[in-house]
């Protein structure tokens, strides 16, 4: 995953207090709880459709030359939550491997959602804070899809 300009960089909000309870990937949704400073995955279709903030760690480990295509964040590291709903209408690369699906199942014009696992799967809008407009299957990571973030 990765904001496609530097707009989203300069609008977006997160919260960077909160640890990771299970392991996740960078481009997860996650569900935060500010009071216990965790993160986790969504438990149910309803915490998925409410689903509003984004995985978006970097690879701060300096001491790792060589690291696997995505950034992971163990369980107990620290989660930089990004809030969606303070970039909507930006765009957003995402690769085959955070699809659920992978992006062979995806087209221009297709709708996005956070599902329980926290990757993005194809779906409809109906009912979730947050989803993702495919306008264009990219190159990004091999395989990937340009979309928009839309916020309802």
């Amino acid at each position: 995953m990765k904001a496609k300009t530097i707009g989203y960089f300069k609008n977006v909000q997160n919260v960077g207090y909160c640890k990771a309870a299970v392991d996740l990937k960078v481009g997860m949704g996650v569900i935060l709880d500010r009071a216990a400073k965790t993160a986790n995955l969504p438990a149910s279709a309803d915490e998925a459709k409410a689903c509003h903030r984004i995985v978006t760690n970097i690879n701060d480990k300096p001491e790792m030359h060589n690291y696997s295509e995505t950034v992971e964040v163990k369980e107990g590291e620290y989660v930089r939550a990004d809030d969606l709903t303070s970039v909507a209408n930006m765009e957003m690369e995402f690769a085959d491997y955070e699809i659920n699906g992978g992006v062979d199942s995806v087209d221009a014009g297709d709708t996005l959602v956070f599902g329980t696992d926290g990757l993005i799967v194809k779906g409809t809008s109906d009912g979730y804070k947050v989803y993702f407009e495919v306008i264009e299957k990219t190159a990004y990571m091999g395989k990937g899809i340009l979309a928009v973030i839309r916020v309802q």
